[in-house]
């Protein structure tokens, strides 16, 4: 373990997936990936979305226990009658003011680090939502949070201090106008951590989160030419910010980790599920209480009213007998059981969805494939549209192995050099590993794992036990498969499909 003080920084690259990580388009990413640690079995938390991984960053725990389980969430204490966008930071300080404090429901990483006298400083050019979930107590004082986009011009970061400061030395950042590319966002935002945050700040860990090239594979598709130019910007950004900590003679000191929040896959088609479910007599309306849709694009969670057993049956049985009718999750049978309470579903908890505050009734996914699109990346699903809307040219969120592997890597002094492991890790897992190289022991209600594996000081890489695990489920004709690694207790979710028959 560290002998000396260290420095930790998480560059969170929006979207990346392992396979666009090449020397052609990313020379840095490439060589951090061939000198450091290459977790080749990286994993997103599921819903394989921004906010929700950018909770489990943040505390190093899964969906379930933090309360953070989709890009939109339903709270009735904030909306009684639907689900609101998680990528809005508005919405979620109107949580944490519905709940007393309890935007999310564990102690995060800033906390933690608080607690013993030092400072994470979150810098993001993502969403501000996204930005405020890497450090959820920022806005009482914890840690530093800057992104240029709370209030443009205004408020760009808390303390009160810092958005002065920035704002006084950078003016406001670029507006974010749509377009096919959020170059200059990132890199006005890298600019304020090179230029501020390391010489001035100082903090102990940074959590650096770059928004594309999820914002351009979104809107262009997933291995697009010009996403491609986005994340070869971002590569030079990340160069940019370790020529910085060598200048400031950090690097010596510093452990890296490159991670990102989730794959990417191509939209094939759009489902209306809540129009299909008011067709079906199962749904009174768009905005009816009566079922109640939270949509992650290529997953949903369904919230029944007065979680009425019947009609969450009725719905269950209509998507199994349809199509576009993927793997279900209702509340599990009995602990240890991967069976839902649903014919023919798993259950919640073994996905780590499972809260009984804020958990769905039922979440849904759709069947994917491993079909490459137009520029011969693999991986194609469908998502979640509304009222006849087209889906997004490529998105996330299911549980396709294309969305659920994500880039992860370590580098830096206290790291192995030139190795790869197989061995699941996960972004749950960054936390705790955070902590760990900071010689801090007390990790008490952390779902992820130090990975030790990786650590010049840990055992061989290659002996890491790990137990897949296969569960079925039936009902009639309808058929369907989950597999799942665990790592000394700790389970990862791999995949899920539906099966032929």
């Amino acid at each position: 373990m560290p002998s000396g003080k260290r420095f930790v920084i998480v560059f969170v690259v929006d979207g990346l997936r392992p396979d666009a990580v090449t020397a052609e388009d990313t020379p840095t990413l490439f060589r951090l990936k061939t000198e450091g640690v290459n977790f080749r079995n990286g994993h997103a938390v599921f819903p394989t979305v921004t906010r929700v991984n950018a909770a489990a960053l943040a505390t190093g725990t899964q969906p379930g226990t933090n309360g953070i389980l989709g890009n939109q969430l339903y709270a009735p204490a904030v909306d009684p009658h639907r689900a609101f966008d998680t990528g809005d930071y508005r919405n979620l300080l109107a949580l944490d003011r519905a709940t007393g404090g309890r935007l999310v429901l564990v102690p995060t990483l800033a906390e933690r680090l608080a607690a013993r006298g030092l400072r994470l400083a979150a810098v993001s050019s993502g969403s501000t939502g996204s930005a405020l979930l890497t450090n959820p107590r920022a806005v009482a004082g914890v840690g530093v949070l800057i992104n240029g986009y709370f209030d443009p011009g205004r408020t760009v970061a808390w303390p009160a201090s810092v958005s002065e400061a920035v704002l006084a030395k950078f003016g406001p950042a670029p507006a974010k106008t749509g377009g096919d590319r959020y170059d200059a966002s990132v890199m006005w935002t890298q600019r304020v951590l090179r230029e501020y945050v390391l010489p001035e700040l100082q903090p102990a860990v940074v959590i650096n989160w770059l928004t594309e090239p999820d914002h351009s594979q979104h809107h262009l598709g997933v291995g697009a030419p010009s996403t491609r130019e986005a994340l070869r910007n971002d590569d030079g950004e990340i160069e940019r910010v370790l020529a910085t900590l060598d200048e400031l003679g950090l690097l010596g000191s510093t452990d890296v980790f490159v991670v990102s929040d989730h794959g990417f896959t191509t939209n094939t088609a759009g489902v209306d599920v809540a129009r299909a479910l008011i067709d079906a007599g199962l749904k009174t309306a768009s905005d009816s209480p009566d079922v109640v849709l939270a949509s992650s694009g290529q997953a949903i969670a369904l919230h029944v009213e007065g979680r009425d057993a019947d009609r969450l049956a009725r719905i269950a049985r209509f998507i199994q007998s349809r199509d576009w009718g993927g793997v279900l999750f209702t509340a599990g049978r009995a602990p240890g059981d991967p069976r839902g309470v649903v014919e023919g579903t798993f259950s919640l908890e073994l996905i780590h969805v499972a809260n009984d505050e804020r958990g769905p009734d039922l979440m849904v996914t759709f069947p994917w494939s491993s079909t490459p699109n137009a520029f011969g990346v693999p991986g194609s699903d469908l998502a979640n549209v509304s009222r006849g809307g087209a889906p997004l040219a490529s998105d996330h969120g299911s549980m396709s192995p294309w969305n659920v592997r994500n880039t992860f890597l370590a580098w830096g002094v206290d790291f192995k050099t030139r190795t790869v492991i197989d061995a699941p890790a996960g972004n749950v897992d960054v936390t705790p590993t955070i902590l760990a190289l900071l010689g801090i022991a007390e990790r008490d209600g952390l779902d992820g794992r130090v990975l030790t594996e990786a650590l010049a000081s840990g055992g061989d890489a290659g002996q890491v036990a790990v137990e897949t695990r296969v569960h079925t489920v039936d009902a009639g004709a309808y058929a369907a498969a989950l597999q799942v690694s665990v790592v000394g207790g700790h389970r990862y979710v791999d995949k899920s499909w539906r099966l032929a028959r």
